[in-house]
C-alpha cells in the first residue's frame, strides 16, 4: 500500500486552467492555495511547501506574425513569473514546473513558445543544483485536451492520439508529489522522440517537419 503525503500547503498557479482544476479534485484534505488571474489573490501562508507552476501562455505562428506584444506576455507568464514566484515563495519540499515537450522537441510556429519553455527547463535544472534537498520536477507535456487548444481545434485533430487528458496529466503529477522526480515526459511516444532527438538532432528534425509540425 502506498503511503500517502500528508497534510501539506500547495500552491497551484494557473488555477483555472484544466489541468489544474483536475489536480484540485485529486488533492482534497491538502490546504491549496490557487493563484489565477481570474481569482482574487490568495493569502500565502509562511510556509509553502510544494509549488506548482502550472500557469502558461502560447501563440503559435509564424515568427514574423507575432508582435512584441505576444512575445513577451509568453516568456513573462511562462518563464519570468515563474522565476520570480519560485523565487518569493522559497518552496521547502517541491517545486513542480509544468513545461512543455516544446522545449525538447520544438516545432515550426513554436519558435517563442518552445524558448519560454526550454528556458524553465534550464530553470529547474539550475535550481536543482543551487537548493539541495528541494525536489525540482519538470511536467513536460505535448498536446492536451484542454482549453488551451480551444482556438485551435484543427491541432487537436492532427494529433489525435499523441493528445491525454487534463485528468491523466493530473494523476501522473499526484503520484510524484514529495517523491523525488526529476521529470515526466508526457504522452510517452513523444518522450521517446524527444530523446531520440538529443541523439540525432538532424535526423529528428527533419522527420519532425514532415510528422510532427501539426500547428
Amino acid at each position: 500500500m502506498k503511503k500517502k503525503l500528508s497534510k501539506k500547503n500547495i500552491v497551484i498557479t494557473g488555477a483555472s486552467g484544466d489541468i489544474a482544476q483536475a489536480l484540485i479534485q485529486r488533492l482534497e484534505g491538502h490546504n491549496l492555495i490557487l493563484i489565477s488571474r481570474s481569482l482574487p489573490q490568495p493569502v500565502i501562508p509562511d510556509k509553502v511547501d510544494i509549488l506548482i507552476n502550472n500557469a502558461g501562455f502560447g501563440e503559435f505562428s509564424a515568427l514574423t506574425n507575432l508582435s512584441d506584444e505576444q512575445i513577451d506576455e509568453m516568456f513573462k507568464v511562462n518563464t519570468l513569473d515563474l522565476i520570480k514566484r519560485t523565487r518569493d515563495l522559497q518552496p521547502q519540499l517541491q517545486v513542480i514546473n509544468i513545461a512543455s515537450i516544446a522545449g525538447k522537441l520544438p516545432t515550426a510556429k513554436s519558435t517563442v513558445y518552445a524558448a519560454s519553455k526550454a528556458a524553465v527547463l534550464a530553470f529547474s535544472d539550475a535550481l536543482r543544483l543551487e537548493i539541495p534537498g528541494l525536489i525540482v520536477t519538470t511536467v513536460n507535456t505535448g498536446p492536451v485536451l484542454t482549453k488551451f487548444h480551444k482556438g485551435n481545434a484543427d491541432y487537436l485533430e492532427k494529433v489525435g492520439k499523441n493528445a491525454v487528458s487534463a485528468d491523466y496529466v493530473a494523476g501522473k503529477i499526484e503520484q510524484v508529489l514529495g517523491k523525488n522526480k526529476r521529470e515526466m515526459n508526457l504522452p510517452p511516444q513523444l518522450a521517446f522522440v524527444a530523446k531520440v532527438r538529443t541523439l540525432f538532432p538532424a535526423l529528428v528534425d527533419n522527420i519532425g517537419n514532415k510528422f510532427f509540425n501539426y500547428k
